[in-house]
């Protein structure tokens, strides 16, 4: 991860990272905490964020909306991390519908048009491609989490999509911390593709293709 040691984004990340360690092993009310107080901090910096669509042009983002773009990498990595943390956190209470909207959220930040205007180049690049797929990692089990009719099929499009893009840039490592990482959730609910009958837990992304 990269160290952005600026201020006031610099330690965000870490603040979140520990909310989503806090979270997975059993202290859900810390990770609340710690979130909501990051959540706050990055309001009064930024705004309430919202997210654009990445299929819209700068050039149709209005003003109001352009005041609350990320203009650098650690505050967009602040933002993003808060946002997974999050929907994690709402994986464990098992909210998937309301995780979803987390993770979407996260998955949209690293695709906004300010990524561009704010310089990316380099390692910073690379890491913003990393991130969505992180992203889109957590979104494909959310989805695999829910009950909705379209809740398989969706999940396995994101985590397609994920899968081809790590094997893109080569980042495996992302797969296997996510997985390790996923495998500390409550066991899906029944009924949802992601359950199994032994009451057992193994990411849906397990499922899709031989990970050993």
């Amino acid at each position: 991860m990269i160290d952005t040691g600026y201020y006031p984004f610099g330690d965000a990340t870490a603040r979140a990272q520990k909310a989503m360690q806090a979270c997975l092993y059993g202290n859900v009310l810390l990770a609340q905490e710690i979130l909501l107080q990051l959540r706050n901090e990055l309001k009064r910096q930024s705004g309430d964020l919202p997210i654009v669509s990445h299929e819209r042009e700068p050039a149709d983002i209005t003003s109001k909306e352009r005041a609350f773009l990320t203009q650098s990498f650690a505050e967009t990595q602040a933002w993003g991390w808060l946002e997974l943390a999050s929907g994690i956190v709402q994986l464990v209470l098992e909210r998937p519908g309301t995780g979803m909207m987390y993770f979407s959220r996260a998955w949209r930040i690293w695709r906004l048009p300010s990524l561009s205007r704010a310089g990316l180049e380099g390692v910073e690049q690379q890491e913003a491609v990393r991130e969505r797929i992180r992203a889109r990692l957590w979104l494909g089990e959310a989805w695999a989490r829910s009950m909705s009719d379209r809740a398989e099929r969706s999940a396995k499009a994101i985590l397609r999509a994920a899968l081809a893009e790590l094997e893109r840039l080569n980042a495996h490592d992302i797969l296997y911390e996510t997985i390790a990482q996923q495998a500390l959730l409550p066991p899906a609910a029944l009924g949802s593709p992601a359950h199994r009958d032994d009451r057992q837990v193994s990411p849906y992304v397990c499922t899709m293709q031989d990970i050993a």
